[in-house]
């Protein structure tokens, strides 16, 4: 699934599966790409200067994520697992923002195509299933499944049933709520320019006042845009949250 039909650059069939080579493999890469060099280059500028412009907004975002996410949800176990949220993060964020870049029917944001956010809730997922067993060992799930805290009368009936359905649930959210958010926000900014761009060439054929005034529809727009490099924030922090979270329960969970 995802916002555009894919471009195939190099098609590769094996054993029956497709693994072409398409825009949304590119845009996967060069989202890969951006969150690493991002990465790379933040821990050289703030290492060896730890001055200037990019600097000073690398410590901003990885202070952001570190007080915000980890520290804020996963308390003394935050420092420990602050690169892999960190990663996440990033590389959300550089998905969000590719979606963004004008070239239609190229450029998409890869979290706006349902099989890339299912395989990020699911790396999440398998994650915190095995760092919940090393951690608690098989009774994680036990304790899980059977809560102490719920009625004997539940806790072996009905309170099973849910508390798997409550687990199995998680990496559907996860990917489901990016996904949509990242389709109808890009979804709507087509919409308006299309709308605009029927409005321009309405005024443009009007009097001297009504050209005058033609640009005016391409302010709705930019401030789209704006706010939808803004939902491309929240959305890898809510992301990296809620991954924080999940982590957090695993690592103190003590039903």
């Amino acid at each position: 699934m995802g916002e555009h039909p894919p471009i195939v650059h190099v098609p590769i069939e094996l054993f029956g599966i497709n693994l072409s080579i398409t825009n949304s493999v590119v845009m996967l890469l060069l989202t890969s790409l951006l969150t690493f060099l991002f990465l790379a280059l933040a821990a050289r500028a703030v290492k060896t200067t730890g001055e200037g412009r990019f600097a000073n907004l690398v410590e901003a975002l990885l202070e952001f994520v570190r007080e915000n996410i980890t520290e804020a949800f996963m308390g003394h176990n935050g420092a420990k697992w602050f690169p892999f949220i960190a990663c996440i993060f990033f590389f959300v964020l550089f998905g969000n923002l590719l979606g963004l870049i004008p070239v239609p029917g190229y450029f998409h944001a890869p979290t706006n195509n349902l099989n890339v956010t299912a395989v990020l809730a699911l790396v999440v997922f398998v994650v915190v299933q095995v760092v919940a067993v090393k951690t608690h060992g098989p009774k994680y799930f036990v304790n899980i499944l059977f809560p102490k805290s719920a009625p004997g009368w539940l806790r072996f009936s009905l309170m099973p049933v849910i508390e798997l359905i409550g687990v199995l649930a998680r990496p559907f959210s996860l990917a489901i709520r990016l996904f949509a958010n990242m389709t109808a926000g890009h979804q709507i900014i087509i919409v308006l320019l299309t709308g605009e761009l029927i409005g321009v060439s309405y005024l443009l054929q009007q009097g001297v006042l009504m050209k005058i005034l033609s640009p005016l529809p391409f302010v709705g727009v930019v401030v789209m845009d704006a706010f939808e490099i803004f939902v491309a924030f929240i959305q890898a922090f809510i992301f990296a949250l809620l991954t924080a979270l999940y982590l957090g329960e695993a690592l103190e969970e003590s039903h």
